[in-house]
């Protein structure tokens, strides 16, 4: 086999390799920080909503501003908190890259 074939072969499959390495970094990023900031504290214990039942009904995006400044979302969306009978969520105190880990982590349940 020559050395172009080979690379032909080869770089697509090092990529995404490579791709999904850095997919199980970030999910596993996520499930920590949800872990360190004490979300399952409040979500897990009736304090706020059951993730797996809600979360289905808002993309990437909304839950990634929700968990970076939820005063927004609920502005944005017309209510608070945005699921009745539960406490208004909290400011997180996160960087960029966790919040947008933990929205991946949560949208991959």
């Amino acid at each position: 086999m020559n050395s172009k074939l080979k690379l032909v072969i080869l770089l697509p499959i090092a990529v995404f390799a490579l791709w999904a390495s850095y997919h199980v970094y970030e999910l596993d990023l996520g499930k920590r920080s949800f872990a360190r900031l004490g979300c399952a504290s409040c979500h897990f214990s009736g304090g706020g909503p059951n993730l797996s039942t809600i979360l289905p009904q808002y993309d990437l995006h909304t839950v990634e501003d929700f968990i970076r400044d939820p005063e927004d979302v609920y502005r944005r969306l017309g209510r608070k908190p945005l699921n009745p009978g539960f406490a208004i969520m909290h400011k997180v105190k996160a960087s960029d890259h966790e919040v947008r880990a933990m929205a991946e982590y949560l949208k991959s349940w």
